[in-house]
């Protein structure tokens, strides 16, 4: 009985993003073994699960190293750093011959002292004047040079930050004139870091998040087919690539290699699925698929999770019959948040709550404070840290209006952000700039008011229409029909019936009758261990990837790997993938400091056949001989 495995893959850590999460166990839920690739952040391996057994979805973040991208950053700052006019630090060539002319007056006036007191002659004195007047025009000549040379620097400086600028903003829009290779060779970084894992864990579809992993999706399914395995390959579009907002690094140059990236393989995959209806039918049309993306909007779910967390009314500590609109999502300068803090001085008593994403203590929520302290309403707005995915909606219900004030990019004209959902389901009407795909969502729904974006006076007159009469919007918000077609259980079921063509339907889930391994030495210790427990085997050679579709628990022998790997933390992410629950058995009294290095740098079970090292190890477990030892293992199968 195969169970179709699917791979995603996904080029940040995983942990907040919770589309690639909800698909992830969306379809660990319908049966099929999921597993997720991510960066970690902190540099190390981590392995998690993702609800619990076999059918869970395992989460695997692995160390990233950016060498291509670090190179580009290296090489980019040399380049933008050449000058033709070598500026010491500022001051130091000024100081230098301030000094000199110190020194230089401190002479004169010892040798006009001399000369009074008769020590000198007349001619002498005199050569002491001419050559010190020699030297005083020699320092001032100096001094003139190094005023040019800071003023020639400095407009150095200034034209070569204005070409740059220039290059970075207008040039390399045009993606003729971008190669992504050597604007965004980070594409290739994701490959070294995900390839050799993909090529083992021989998925049976591979699913690509964002176009910076696309490339690496699509070479994955070429070197399969090498072998003679089918790997499908679905290319997940979050966004309109070529029209992405531009803040920060995220240049029209860099904007355009991405879109380039995201053309060159987009051809090359099997299936593609994306955010809204708008950017289906862009792609379609653009790249000249062969059918129209599936659409899996970021809806959240219908069922209502409620934790016990106090409402952002209660947060904020505003009364009931205060009006409270609230802005919940990331705080850029493309979102548009300025825009509703210029309309508060519109609406006298009116509260602003900023849900600030990823927390509240960012430059550009800095940058927002500033601008509330200078319209003067910095009483009247709340900058509040994100409560957890499945408590938002919870959360966020005792506010009147819910904003989405994003700005004019083609991104935007064509997307269907997750808070217009989170505020619909919240019961909230929705007050949102003007769109086209968000116009003609809440137009078609009714469920708010639309107003042109980046007008504070506009924002302004939707809020004040919509708080004149909230309920109708309220009502339109809460009908059934509405909240079923848009929820996730819905979405997910375009998701699921994707993979159903693709690879199969998966099976139904029988029982597992657990299968323990034990290697690679084949330790006679164990022969008594395992005379009692059924199906167990003692193995002296490296398992193959194919060996481990039958096995459920492994026993790892003093620190060798299973699989015949250098380092048997390299057999981990192999070991989860495939659900195999393992441990690491320690044979006799070894050196106590090195079994704790080992320890945690393994993270798992630890078993130690002497009484005295499990004793003196904190979390190691004694596994005694023969009949005893048996039983410990047994309750290792049953946990």
């Amino acid at each position: 009985m195969h169970v179709p495995r699917i791979v995603m893959i996904v080029a940040n850590d995983i942990t907040n993003d919770t589309r690639v999460l909800k698909e992830a166990v969306a379809l660990g839920k319908a049966g099929y073994q999921v597993t997720l690739l991510g960066v970690s952040a902190s540099g190390r391996l981590a392995i998690d699960t993702i609800d619990s057994g076999r059918s869970g979805v395992v989460m695997i973040r692995l160390p990233g190293h950016f060498v291509l991208r670090d190179e580009r950053n290296r090489r980019r700052r040399l380049r933008r750093g050449r000058r033709l006019f070598d500026v010491r630090p500022e001051g130091v060539e000024a100081a230098r011959v301030a000094a000199r002319l110190a020194d230089l007056k401190a002479e004169r006036g010892r040798a006009t002292a001399r000369r009074r007191a008769g020590q000198v002659g007349a001619a002498a004195h005199l050569a002491g004047v001419t050559r010190r007047s020699l030297r005083h025009r020699s320092l001032r000549l100096s001094q003139a040079a190094v005023s040019a040379r800071a003023w020639l620097g400095e407009t150095e400086a200034n034209l070569a930050t204005n070409f740059w600028q220039w290059w970075d903003t207008r040039l390399p829009g045009r993606s003729g004139l971008v190669r992504w290779r050597s604007v965004v060779p980070e594409a290739d970084d994701y490959e070294a870091i995900f390839a050799d894992l993909i090529d083992q864990l021989r998925p049976d579809a591979l699913h690509a998040h964002d176009m910076h992993v696309i490339g690496v999706a699509s070479r994955a399914a070429g070197r399969a087919a090498l072998r003679g395995r089918s790997l499908k390959v679905v290319y997940d579009a979050h966004e309109y690539v070529p029209g992405l907002s531009q803040y920060g690094g995220r240049t029209p140059r860099m904007i355009a290699a991405w879109a380039q990236h995201e053309a060159e393989y987009i051809r090359t995959v099997d299936r593609v699925v994306t955010v809204s209806p708008a950017i289906a039918r862009t792609l379609h049309k653009r790249h000249k698929l062969d059918r129209e993306p599936t659409v899996v909007i970021n809806s959240p779910e219908l069922s209502e999770r409620d934790s016990g967390i106090t409402d952002i009314r209660a947060t904020i500590g505003l009364p009931a019959d205060v009006p409270l609109l609230v802005y919940s999502g990331g705080v850029t300068r493309a979102r548009g948040v300025e825009t509703a803090m210029e309309a508060l001085p519109l609406l006298p008593g009116v509260h602003l709550a900023v849900v600030c994403v990823p927390h509240a203590r960012t430059r550009p929520v800095d940058e927002l404070r500033a601008l509330g302290a200078s319209l003067q309403i910095e009483d009247r707005v709340h900058y509040l840290d994100p409560v957890a995915p499945n408590d938002v909606i919870h959360f966020l219900r005792t506010a009147d209006v819910g904003l989405i004030p994003i700005l004019r990019y083609p991104s935007h004209e064509m997307a269907l952000p997750n808070k217009v959902f989170e505020y619909t389901f919240a019961g909230l009407p929705v007050v949102t700039s003007d769109m086209p795909t968000l116009e003609e969502f809440v137009g078609k729904t009714g469920i708010g008011e639309v107003f042109e974006a980046e007008n504070p006076d506009a924002l302004a007159l939707a809020v004040k229409t919509v708080l004149q009469d909230p309920e109708p919007y309220r009502e339109r918000a809460a009908d059934p029909g509405l909240r079923d077609e848009m929820s996730w259980e819905t979405q997910a079921g375009h998701l699921r019936d994707l993979y159903a063509e693709l690879v199969g339907a998966p099976p139904v889930l029988e029982d597992v009758v657990p299968r323990l391994v034990l290697g690679p030495n084949g330790s006679k210790a164990a022969k008594a261990w395992f005379e009692d427990i059924d199906g167990a085997e003692i193995i002296r050679r490296p398992l193959t990837l194919a060996d481990l579709d039958s096995v459920t628990h492994v026993l790892m022998e003093d620190w060798q790997s299973v699989l015949g790997s250098d380092d048997l933390i390299a057999d981990l992410p192999l070991l989860a993938a495939a659900r195999i629950k393992h441990a690491v058995v320690v044979y006799g009294r070894v050196d106590r400091q090195d079994i704790r290095r080992r320890m945690r740098a393994y993270d798992g079970t630890v078993f130690v056949t002497d009484r005295v090292i499990a004793d003196a190890v904190e979390g190691s477990v004694w596994l005694p001989p023969a009949n005893e030892g048996a039983k410990v293992l047994r309750d290792f199968l049953a946990g």
